[in-house]
């Protein structure tokens, strides 16, 4: 006869199944999915994703819902008033997935890297409790409008509700009638902003922390609306990315005047002594501010040397197209095209152009490729056939920071020190063409009839863009100070990165055996 089967689970399997079907999910404490390590059972954090602290996601949150948001943004506007409308209970709530939608979408969050709405509830009261109150509903908004569109579950039930603690004045706001002269009078264009500041959050942290040191009591949100000027190489669709500069509209011209006076634009280095503030020196804000050279300017005058600049940039491109046998304009240091600012007036500031400064993503003018190499050459042979190249000129002869090759291939780039030293290295290359006769030939020799020239070339544009991009973004700020340092290829030969600390680039490191 069969034994009957067991009625019970053993207790071990019980216990499995149960944190299996019933274990909450614990959100990461950055926001993005985690990475399984196969093999390994290791959760790790991608690498290059956005990451926001729940200040950040507060910042974002206030920021889609201030009053110019609530002025450029006719259907938010729309929704605002008819929820106004509502018992005093139930006026001015929205719900929370309507506005998430607006503040990570300009930071271009997809829905895989959104925060929960239990995410920013937690960030809202611990860091904008003064500003938004947040409410949990225990069924769903009857207007569908309400749900995010990627949002597939339209029938569910619950969620949150937000709204600013103002709510009842919004109707009688002044800023509802503002014009859009008006908002840009309330708009200063600011430059060399920290590179630790390089998101949206960011910098109104940072702009944040200078007004703090102000006398008075700062406005609940006295930065109304960030925008990141586009680049003139970005395409429409391009979302313009953070180059240490943004147009930052604020909520008073008492504040748009203390940023002018205290870091005017004629004197980049430290604050005015003649500002209305004192600002304190431990600050951080105020130290890292003073240590980029952190300078502001009115829109309005910004607007005007926009157009000047645009202009002449024109026609620049027009005298080369223009020319049989077009001089490099933009590479001679003596024609005014190497640095714009230089030719208009007051030394007022233009729109980005390819001169490193502290704040740059890259050392612009900084890659060379090379081509037409031994295939079976080596780093150290390369870069004793390049450095020559040096030995004649007033530049520093460690001007090559980092070769990049791989064995077997016939081109490599070259970061360099300076955009004098690439200069330099093409227009020796290009004077005495030389081959190499063998991979371990480190002098070269006149090519013959059928032989092809090792050829150079300056990397600048998109091109140059793509390739730093796949740089860290450690080495890349290192590139960064050492041009800025170095701006005519003259430096200290105690900066120069020696061949073994550039083979640790890209060199993995084997890890010792203890056994």
């Amino acid at each position: 006869m069969a034994s009957p089967s067991f009625a019970f689970i053993p207790r071990n399997i019980s216990k499995g199944r149960k944190q299996q079907g019933t274990s909450a999910h614990v959100p990461p404490s950055h926001p993005g999915p985690s990475v399984i390590d196969k093999g390994k059972g290791k959760v790790s954090e991608p690498l290059a994703k956005p990451v926001y602290n729940e200040q950040d996601i507060s910042i974002l949150v206030v920021l889609a819902f201030s009053d110019y948001a609530l002025w450029v943004d006719s259907d938010l506007r729309r929704k605002t008033e008819e929820s106004l409308q509502r018992e005093e209970h139930d006026a001015g709530f929205l719900p929370l997935s309507y506005l998430m939608r607006r503040a990570f979408d300009r930071e271009s969050v997809s829905q895989e890297y959104m925060p929960t709405e239990a995410n920013v509830v937690k960030a809202i009261r611990s860091h904008a409790g003064d500003m938004l109150e947040v409410r949990m509903l225990v069924s769903a908004p009857s207007a569908s409008a309400w749900y995010p569109s990627w949002k597939p579950e339209r029938s569910s039930v619950g969620g949150f509700e937000v709204r600013r603690k103002d709510w009842s004045t919004l109707l009688d706001n002044a800023t509802r009638e503002f014009t859009r002269s008006q908002w840009e009078d309330l708009t200063i264009y600011m430059e060399n902003i920290p590179a630790q500041y390089h998101t949206i959050p960011g910098i109104i942290r940072f702009a944040q922390g200078l007004l703090s040191q102000c006398p008075g009591s700062p406005a609940p949100v006295p930065i109304q609306n960030v925008t990141l000027p586009p680049h003139h190489l970005d395409k429409s669709e391009d979302r313009p990315k953070f180059k240490g500069f943004a147009l930052v509209t604020l909520c008073n011209s008492e504040f748009c005047q203390i940023f002018l006076e205290s870091w005017p634009w004629t004197r980049p280095s430290q604050p005015s002594e003649s500002a209305s503030v004192d600002l304190a020196e431990d600050n951080l804000e105020t130290n890292e501010a003073t240590k980029f050279g952190f300078r502001t300017l009115p829109k309005a005058r910004w607007d005007k040397l926009n157009e000047e600049y645009l202009a002449y940039r024109q026609k620049l491109i027009n005298e080369l197209a223009n020319a049989n046998d077009p001089p490099d304009i933009l590479h001679d240091p003596d024609v005014p095209g190497a640095a714009p600012e230089d030719i208009l007036e007051d030394n007022v500031p233009t729109p980005p152009t390819n001169v490193t400064t502290m704040y740059s993503p890259y050392p612009f003018g900084c890659l060379v490729f090379v081509r037409n190499l031994h295939l079976e050459t080596n780093k150290t042979t390369l870069r004793t056939l390049f450095t020559a190249a040096f030995e004649s000129s007033p530049v520093d002869p460690a001007g090559i920071d980092y070769i990049d090759f791989s064995k077997g291939m016939d081109s490599c780039y070259l970061r360099l020190a300076s955009p004098e030293h690439g200069r330099v290295l093409v227009d020796r290359f290009s004077s005495q063409p030389v081959v190499q006769s063998c991979g371990l030939d480190d002098i070269g020799k006149t090519p013959g009839a059928s032989q092809k020239a090792i050829a150079m070339e300056i990397i600048e544009g998109k091109k140059e863009e793509v390739y730093w991009e796949k740089v860290p973004e450690k080495v890349r700020r290192q590139a960064v100070e050492k041009a800025v340092k170095a701006p005519n290829g003259k430096q200290p030969s105690a900066l120069a990165h020696t061949a073994h600390e550039h083979s640790e680039e890209s060199r993995p490191r084997k890890k010792r055996n203890r056994g």
